[in-house]
Formats: structure tokens, sequence, C-alpha cells
């Protein structure tokens, strides 16, 4: 499994040059300081050698030099905060320029090396849009994606909810088309976490990819599917969402088995003790359920279960005054 570690400290060795050797690299350029104006009030306290990566790289982007030693500054600049668009940006522009002239392989070539020093950097910043997005523009320019797949997957051994990983996975599915095995990672994912909602998440995206969501089979299995997991954890809000999802948008009156569901646990209360076994969670999604009926007798119905559920969630129960209050506005 992979280990996140921390960023390096800046002027450390870890961040590729010392300070002696860049300004020796750019001696033919004066820095550009960053304007405080005339009297700063607070003024950052910047780590030791931040100022002289930042003075730098300012004159470069003002220059527009795109070369071999505003790459590696590139480089300083995220080693000291990863979190620099401009500088991912830069590093981008510089490759382009770079290989501009080159043959297919060497560019190639340099777009590898380059998602390995993405791959590095995003190890030690797992949650930073910049990484995640540099990552995506490397694999698009090397048009391959097979091995991102498994890539994702480590990082979500780590830490299953990191939505830049299944924003990224999201993409690599839809952009190369690996859709194959998909479900069947999200199977394995839900049986060691039932309440991973970013997987239930995950399933519904695939599905409405890949699948006809107004199939009266594929709903059918699909609400199967869902009980089945609202089985082993009644009050998970995950499964009774998908089941939402799904169904709204062709009617709840395309899989019955769920109304009757709802009907069951909604009157059947706790089955264990200090558990509503999915009574609240049933009687939600049955407000809903009738509400989609539009008849008088169904909507009276729906507004008692607000009130009830008023009482029986406390945590929402101004939201369930208030869709009490909307019913038959």
């Amino acid at each position: 499994r992979l280990a996140a570690s921390p960023p390096p400290p800046a002027g450390s060795a870890t961040t590729d040059m010392r300070m002696s050797t860049l300004t020796e690299l750019f001696a033919d350029l004066e820095p550009i300081p960053q304007d405080e104006g005339p009297e700063p009030i607070v003024r950052i306290a910047y780590p030791e050698g931040f100022q002289t990566v930042m003075d730098y790289f300012r004159r470069v982007l003002v220059n527009g030099e795109y070369s071999e030693r505003t790459l590696k500054l590139s480089g300083e600049v995220i080693a000291r905060n990863a979190a620099n668009y401009t500088a991912w940006q830069f590093r981008r522009k510089c490759i382009e320029v770079l290989h501009a002239d080159a043959t297919p392989e060497e560019r190639q070539r340099a777009w590898r090396d380059e998602l390995e020093y993405c791959g590095k950097r995003g190890l030690e910043n797992l949650k930073n849009y910049q990484v995640w997005f540099h990552r995506r523009s490397c694999v698009s320019n090397l048009g391959d994606g097979s091995r991102e797949l498994a890539f994702v997957e480590e990082i979500l051994a780590e830490d299953s909810k990191n939505y830049h990983a299944w924003g990224y996975r999201q993409w690599v599915l839809a952009r190369f088309g690996l859709w194959e095995g998909e479900l069947d990672f999200i199977g394995r994912l839900l049986r060691e976490d039932v309440r991973n909602n970013s997987a239930w998440n995950q399933r519904y995206f695939v599905l409405k990819a890949t699948a006809d969501l107004a199939s009266p089979e594929l709903l059918a299995a699909e609400a199967e599917f869902a009980e089945g997991h609202i089985e082993l954890s009644p009050t998970n809000p995950s499964p009774w969402n998908y089941l939402r999802g799904l169904l709204e948008p062709v009617g709840y009156d395309a899989v019955p088995r769920v109304r009757a569901m709802c009907e069951e646990r909604a009157a059947a209360g706790g089955a264990q003790p200090g558990s509503d076994g999915g009574r609240v969670m049933a009687m939600g999604l049955l407000v809903d359920v009738l509400l989609a009926s539009g008849s008088r007798e169904e909507l009276d119905r729906s507004r008692a279960l607000c009130k009830a559920l008023g009482e029986m969630d406390p945590i929402r129960a101004a939201y369930w005054r208030w869709r009490g209050s909307r019913i038959g506005v």
C-alpha cells in the first residue's frame, strides 16, 4: 500500500536545488521581488529559500522563458507549494515548447518522465487539485490510461473516500472506455465497507454511462442489489439514496417491490435494540413514493409521515416540518 510522506521542508536536499546553485543558474536574470506595497501590514514569514525561488519564477514568467532550467525552477516552486497552479501550468507549457520539434517517441518519453514526477509529488499531496489535473494532462498526452485504474485503486486502498481519486478514476474510465470490471471493483469495495457512499455514487456513474437506466430488468436487478445492502445496514443512507436516484426519473411504480419494502419497514420499527431497523429511512423514501403518485389520499398520508418523522428524526425535524408544509402547495 501507498504511504503518503509529508512534503519536504523548504530548502532541504529533497527540493533538488541549493540556493547557491539556483542563483548561479539564473545569474543572467534580475529577480522580481514580491510587491507588498510601501508599508506591509502583516508580512508573511516565508520559509528560507521560498522568496528567492518565487522572485526568479516571477522573472521567468514575465520573460516567457520555457527551457530546461525554468522547468527545474518550476519544480522548486512546487516543492515549496504544491498548490501553485501557475507552476504546474508552466511545467506543461515547458514540455510542449521544449519538445515541439521532437519525434513522437521523444515526446512520449518526456510525458512519461513528467508522469513519474507527478506521481512522486502526488503521493505527498493526495488531495491537491493541481496534482490530479496535471496527471490527467500527462496521461492525455500519452494517450494511454491502462495503468491508471490500478494506480487509483492503490490510493483508494488508503482513503476510500478520496474525492480527487474518484473524480480522476471517472475521467479515466470515460476517456479510455475502461468500463469492463468496474462494477466488480465497486462490489468488492461495498463488501469491504457497505457504507462507502463513494462506491455507491460510482456504481450509478458507471451504469448511467454503460446501461439503459430505463430498462425494467436493470431497475429490478439494481433494486434487489440495493435492498440486499439495506439488509446489511438498514440505517445507511447510501442504498436508500441510490434507489431514489434510480427510480425518481422513471417513476417509483417501475419497481413496485421498493414501495412494498418501504411499507414493511415503516410498519415494523426497530429490529434490534438501539436501532430503528431503517424505519426512518424507509418512511423518508415512502414520502417521495407517495408524492409521486399525486393522489389526494397519498398526499395526505405523506404529510402525516413528515409529521411523524419530525418527532422520530430530531436532527432533521426542521427539514421534515418544511417538507410537510410544501406538500400540496
